[in-house]
This record gives C-alpha cells, structure tokens and sequence, in this order.
C-alpha cells in the first residue's frame, strides 16, 4: 500500500536517492587504473565530494550515474511504494562513463561539473520539476585530449570562477602544479594555464633529495576578499604543505564588480602617487616599490579602459551610429563620448553584463583567448609562504605520520564582525580578518591568518625582490581518529567546506566523519584593541563519526539553507547512508526579532512547568496574528492601501512626490506590524518547543533510570547470588532430610527410650490424665463434664433471655444508675461463660491430641 511522506529533513535519509544501483555489488566495471603515473607522484587518497544542492534540488552521484530529485514544497511529499520512498532522475549521457568522484553546481544553477579521477565533464542541468526515469541531457566533455581515461594528469581540484561571465569559467587543477582554465563555450582547449610548480621540482624525478610531495598539488583558492588586490590573487597548496601565490588571475570572460573596480583604480592610484611622492631618486624609487605599483596601476587602467570602449560601443548601438556629445556616465562615473566607431565591433557580444558588473578580460589576452598585441611580462609565482609562527608537527597514530602526512585542502575565508552587530565599536572600526585553513591526512588542521595583503606582481627587472608573502599559523588541531592505522589514514584525504550563512564557520569532512571548526573566538579576539595574552583556541565540534576506510567513509557534504529543508547538513557514506543534521540560526541579536515589550522584559526560570497548565493552540496562535486586539485590526492588503493613497499607482512613475514616499510609509507601517506579529508568534512557538525538549530530556533521563534499575536488578550477579541460594536451601534440605532419616531408623534399630522421650511421653500420660480423670479405660470424666457444663447452659441462656425480655416488659425503664451496675454484672457474667467456652474447647483439643 503506498502513502505519502512530507518533504523533510528527517524523511530525506531514507530517500531512494541514495540507493545503490544493484550492478553496484558487481565492481568489474566500476574498476578505475590508478597507477599512472607512479605511486611517488599520487601520494594522496582521492578526494570525493558526491552530493551538490541547486536551489531546491538535489543532486546526488553514485558510482557511474548522476541523480536528481526536487525539494520545493509543490511536490506535496514523497511516495512509498514497494519499500522505496520517493522518486528521482537519471541524467544520462554517454559521456558519463567514469566513477565519479566530485559534483560541483556552477554559480548560475544550470551547470554541474561531473569530475573524475582522470575525466571531467559539464553537464548541463534540467530544470526543476517533478518527474522521475532517466532524463537524457546535454554534456560537454572537457579537453578530451588532456583529460581521458589514458590520461596520465590526475584532477586535484576543481572550481567555477565567481565572476566568470554567465557562470562559465571553470578551473582545473592538476597533480602536476598546472591550473587552467576552460570556457563551456571552448571546451576543446584551455583559455590560460598557469604553473605553480618551481621548475627544480619537475626536472628531479628520481635519485633527489627533493621531498617528493613538493611535486604535487593538491588544491587552490581564490582571493575571499573583496578589498585590494585580494579577488585577484590564487593561492596553490602542495602536498607538502607549500602555499604558492600567482596574480592578478581573472577569468578571459570575467564579469567584474563596478564597485570593486572603482574602489581599486581609486586604491592603485593613491599607493602610486604616494610612492612617488616619497622617492627621491631613481633608487628610492626602486627600493619604494614604485615600478611594481606602476605595474599594476598599467593593469587596472587597462580594465578602465576596456568598460570604457564598451561604453562608448553601446553607445553607438543605441543611437544608431548618429553622432552626439556626452551620451552619459559609464559604470565608472566618467563621461563618454562618441570618437567615431567602435574599435573593435567583434568584441561586442551584444548583451549586457549582470547587474552591477562590466565585462573585462585580462589585457594580455583577445577576445578569442589569444595574445594581445604588444608586451606583456608573465605573471611572478610568488612563495612559498612563510609560516611565522610555523605549525606544529602532530598527527594521529605513530611518530613517523608527523612526517609523512600530506597536505590535502586549502580554504580561505574572510571573517567580519559578528553578524547583526554594526562594524564600529566605541568609534573603533572592526576589520575583516583573512583566515587559511589548511588540512592534512594526519588529522591536522592549521589555521593561519594573513596579515599582510598580497600584490600582483610581474617578472620584471623593475619590480624589486622583497621577502615571501608571511602567513602566521595561529594553531594547529589534532582531529581525533578513531583509526590510527597508517594504510587507512595515508588513503584519507580531507576537504573543507563552507557554511551558507557564516563565514567563521568551516566544515571539514574526512574518511572518518565530519568536524565543525568556529574561529569566531579568534577573530574577535584579533579584533580587540584591548586583548592582552594568548589567542583563544578554535571551537571544534565531531558532527559525524564514521568508521572510516574500508567500511563506511563519508564521501560528501552538502550544507544547505532553504525553505523547505531549513538551515542543516547533510553528510553521505560510501555505502549510500546519509546522516543530517539540523542547525540552529544564532540569536545573538534576538532582541531584534521581538516586540519592544518581549525584550525588556527578562526571561523568567521556571523550574517545573507542565504541559498541560497552560494548552497550546495554534488556532489561537493564528487569529491573534490576525486579531492581535480588542479592536477590529485594519485588512491587511498593501496592494489595495498603494491604490487608495495613490490613485496614479497603475501608471509608470516618472517623478518621486511626497504623496509616494507617504503611501509607501503606511504600506511599510503596515508590513512591518504583520511582520513583528509574525515575530512574536514565531518566539512563541519556539518557547513552547523549548519545553517540550525539555519535557522529552526529562522523560528520557526517567526512562534512563528506570532502564538502568532493570539492569542492575537483572544483572549476573544478582542472578548468580539467587542461584546460589537456591542450591543452599536445596543442600540444607536434603541434609535435614537425612538427619531426620537417619534418626528414625536408629530408634527403629535401638528399641529404647531416650531421657527426653521419656520425659515428653509421662507429659503426655499426665495430661490424659488430667483430661480422663484417671488411666486409660476409666472413662472421660473431664470431658464428660465439659460437655454435661455445655449443653446445661445452652438450655440456660434462653431461658435468661426469656426471663431478661419479660423483666424488661414489666418494668418501663430503668434509670442509667440502675443500668450501669446491671450492664456491669452481665458483662462480668458473659466474660465468664466466655472463658468456661474457652476452657471446654482447650480441653476437648488437648483431649483429643491425647487420644
């Protein structure tokens, strides 16, 4: 019989998406040759990121297929049918045909990079609607050439560029220190490539001193930061730990901040015009910097200039080709004029670049991808870092893993102040801190803060060799392993992952589970002017445990907050077991979410609150949302309070008068009193779930202890002690047993009496004769009297009680001077009659026990 599950967090674990297939119990197909090139050049175990979240739908990857099932609130729940709940899609292709390891959803939504161990291929994503069976689906293969099944470059990582033109630019990095970028619209052949790798490291391949984990990377990051030259910079993690750098990078398609790009030119300008101001000569110049900052001040105006071209062509198009003055303000607030043409009518693709954003492409390249005319110098790899104060040196399991574990992900984030709090304290400006996380196989994370903002740099004589870029570790943490095997932790490769909601939050995801890491502590601590001493520690949280390789390791993560699903985790194992977990949204500007009465008045302790002294109604709930009052509330319908206060509110609008900002007040007025009302509902739900999960902890700490008295009373020892008692009283039994036995037949044997029989029979003979009167066959003198005694005074009492009536008849009353003595001598007279009954039937027992 099928029924219906509702679309929850609780009911997705069990969802028929993360079956495995059944071909999956057969590996012959699902083999993957993994042994080129050599295993010195793979230190590292494969990294596997299988489950992705596009707006309201999931997208999960098991073993060869790719599937998808929406999560939007119009689905009206999930069928069980035949054991399965729920209904999914196959995308199908035949490009798919590789384990996959890694899904990674483009900025866009509509794309999802399908990666292998040596293939990578896009796909592009359906829409989302209900629907189930597989679904045939467009897929670009990507450098077919570069990335085959007999392709000797193993992909380490994979990201789409934020600011890729459309949600296009995809990069590529490999094992061997290459990062390259590819076009979906030029998938055949990569746009840039760049190398992070030094050279020294390449040439030695075998018989070297050379660390062999140097020569293998193992994932990058772009720049967090949207100050500087920060968006700009790409950071490159080695196996051993190295972090190179490498900028200015952007995509050849890049759809860059106006913001950004104004705060930038403004920023390159003053650093430039100040180093000048400050070289005297020739040589302070050099020493100051000044040729590296007319570099990158040659760089941005090269931007500049290409938003302004295109300026200049939109504006012939819009126009018609007629010539005109001033047609307005680019995106970067300068006039634009008409000079004649456009210089270059192909670079134009004919529509606009997103909200807020102009198209620009590095100046050493084309349109088409290719070089630019004139010069241009290669971009300087800039490290590795300095670590200042270096890491420490620990690892799960014996002292040699300290050494010989691997650096597998890299993350940066930039950290502001705590959300809900403004950025100035005491007139004091908060700063955003750049926080790199580092992991390693070993179960080490470094956590490192970059203090000082890294440059664009070229190789050139005029730019002056200063020191590397410092990365200060601030800490580094042991993860624990519940595993401390060397083969199981060298196979582990950890991954990071972010949060949706703060950016101080970091997930690392491993063989053996899942670990929260807060730096928030950290931060605010680096933010304090006035914090003297040590820097907090970082708040580590285990989420999820697994057993790890070869059982069950976690092979993806997916963080998500949404409508129908909430503000959560989801974790999935290897073998298709998914465990999710619910988070909770930080309150620490609560007082916001509620009226102005509600937060003044302070939270009362309750130690002892039943659930039923005060019933809960969500139908009451709801009306007072309605009715809050006494009073009749005004409809809520905004639309129809802008049409009474706006008669004109049907037409464009061509001009701001006060009329419109007074309807739009009471039109605000009104959505934020439904608004607070709504609040206030809300905190009233949540007090009220607060005490039911209080109510259940209680209930559970019962139960617990009744759980735990059952056990002590039916625990080994107390059964054992039982037994033995038992088998005790069964021993002394039977000894008693043999005892008596063996008394008996020794009287039997002997004949004679014993003193104390002898004594016990003359009681016997005395008593018969105190009974009898005299030795046996004189007659029962006793009882005969007993009985002579018995039967005259029940022949008595009628007649007393005949002769009591009558007297009572005769006599009207008696006084109570006169009853008292007469109910004194009646009770002496019946407690007599009492003890001569009690003596007769002693004696008839002791008469019959003598007979």
């Amino acid at each position: 019989m099928a029924y219906t599950l509702p679309v929850s967090l609780s009911a997705i674990s069990s969802h028929s998406i993360f079956v495995p297939p059944p071909s999956s119990s057969t590996l012959d197909d699902e083999w993957e040759f993994l042994d080129r090139p050599s295993a010195d050049d793979e230190p590292l175990g494969q990294k596997n990121g299988r489950v992705a979240i596009r707006d309201k739908d999931l997208i999960v990857a098991v073993g060869k297929e790719v599937r998808m099932m929406g999560l939007g609130l119009n689905e009206g729940g999930w069928k069980v049918e035949d054991g399965l709940v729920g209904s999914y899609k196959t995308l199908q292709s035949p490009h798919l045909s590789f384990p996959i390891h890694h899904i990674i959803v483009n900025t866009t939504g509509k794309l999802l990079a399908v990666v292998g161990h040596h293939q990578l291929v896009v796909v592009v994503l359906p829409k989302s609607k209900s629907g189930s069976g597989p679904v045939e689906v467009h897929s670009i293969p990507i450098d077919e050439f570069q990335f085959s099944k007999a392709s000797n470059d193993t992909i380490t990582s994979v990201q789409w560029h934020p600011w890729g033109e459309s949600g296009n630019s995809l990069w590529v990095l490999c094992a061997n220190g290459k990062l390259r970028e590819y076009d979906i619209l030029q998938p055949h052949d990569s746009i840039q490539t760049f190398d992070f790798l030094p050279e020294r490291s390449r040439a030695a391949r075998k018989f070297t001193a050379i660390d062999p984990l140097s020569r293998y990377a193992t994932s990058f990051a772009f720049g967090p930061s949207s100050v500087g030259f920060s968006p700009l910079i790409v950071y490159c993690l080695l196996a051993n730990g190295d972090i190179y750098l490498i900028g200015p990078v952007v995509p050849l398609r890049t759809e860059m901040p106006v913001h950004y790009l104004q705060t930038l030119k403004t920023f390159v300008d003053t650093r430039l015009a100040r180093a000048q101001s400050e070289a005297r000569d020739v040589f302070g110049a050099g020493n100051s910097g000044v040729g590296r900052m007319a570099q990158q001040a040659e760089w941005v105006d090269a931007l500049v200039s290409q938003v302004r071209q295109e300026e200049e062509a939109r504006a012939w198009r819009e126009e018609d080709g007629e010539p005109k003055q001033a047609l307005g303000k680019s995106a970067l607030g300068q006039s634009v004029t008409r000079r004649g043409s456009p210089s270059n009518p192909a670079e134009e693709t004919g529509t606009r670049a997103r909200e807020g954003s102009v198209r620009v492409r590095p100046p050493h390249l084309t349109v088409s991808g290719g070089p630019a005319p004139g010069s241009h110098r290669p971009f300087l790899r800039q490290g590795p870092l300095v670590f200042s104060p270096g890491p420490q040196e620990v690892a799960n399991g014996d002292g040699d893993l300290e050494e010989d574990q691997s650096a597998t992900d890299l993350i940066i984030v930039e950290v502001g102040p705590e959300d809900g709090n403004s950025g100035d304290v005491k007139g004091k400006k908060k700063m955003r801190e750049v926080v790199i996380g580092i992991a390693w196989s070993g179960g080490r994370v470094d956590i490192g803060v970059e203090t000082e903002m890294p440059e664009m740099r070229w190789m050139s004589s005029r730019d002056a060799s200063p020191a590397e870029p410092v990365l200060h570790i601030v800490e580094s943490i042991l993860l624990p392993f519940p595993n401390n095997d060397p083969f199981i932790i060298g196979s582990n490769a950890p991954t990071f992952s972010r949060d949706p909601l703060y950016s101080d939050v970091l997930y690392l995801v491993h063989a053996f589970g899942m670990d929260a890491i807060s730096v928030r502590d950290l931060v605010d601590e680096l933010n304090n002017d006035e914090g003297e001493g040590e820097l907090p520690p970082t708040q580590v949280l285990r989420l999820v445990e697994s057993a790890g390789v070869p059982n069950t390791p976690v092979t993806g993560i997916v963080s998500f907050c949404n409508i129908t699903l909430g503000y959560g985790l989801l974790a999935l194992a290897s073998t298709g077991q998914v465990a999710y977990i619910e988070l909770d949204i930080r309150s620490g500007d609560s007082s916001a979410l509620l009226s102005s009465k509600a937060a003044k008045e302070p939270k009362a302790m309750i130690e002892d609150q039943s659930l039923l002294k005060k019933p809960f109604s969500a139908e009451h709930l709801v009306a007072s949302i309605r009715s809050p009052g006494d009073k009749k509330p005004p409809v809520y319908n905004p639309t129809a309070t802008l049409k009474e206060r706006l008669s004109d509110s049907s037409k464009p609008l061509t001009s701001l008068t006060s009329d419109h900002l007074s309807a739009l007040g009471a039109v605000s007025s009104q959505i934020q009193s439904r608004v607070q009302l709504v609040r206030s509902a809300s905190q009233t739900v949540e007090n009220r779930l607060d005490l039911q999960i209080q109510e259940l902890a209680r209930h559970a700490k019962l139960i617990a202890q009744c759980r735990a008295d059952v056990t002590s009373l039916t625990s080994g020892e107390t059964l054992d002690r039982a037994n033995k008692l038992l088998q005790r009283q069964e021993c002394i039994q039977k000894r008693v047993e043999k005892v008596l036995g063996d008394l008996s037949v020794g009287r039997q044997q002997d004949g004679e009496l014993g003193e104390g029989e002898k004594k016990w029979f003359d009681e016997l003979d005395r008593l018969d004769f105190e009974v009898n009167g005299g030795p046996p066959g004189s007659g029962e003198v006793l009882a005969e009297k007993a009985q002579l005694l018995r039967s005259q005074l029940s022949a008595l009492v009628p007649i007393i009680n005949e002769a009591k009536r009558r007297e009572i008849e005769r006599r009207p009353a008696y006084s109570a001077k006169q009853i008292k003595p007469m109910e004194a001598a009646l009770t002496a007279r019946s407690e007599e009659l009492k003890r001569l009954i009690k003596r007769v039937d002693d004696l008839e027992i002791k008469v019959e026990g003598g007979l």
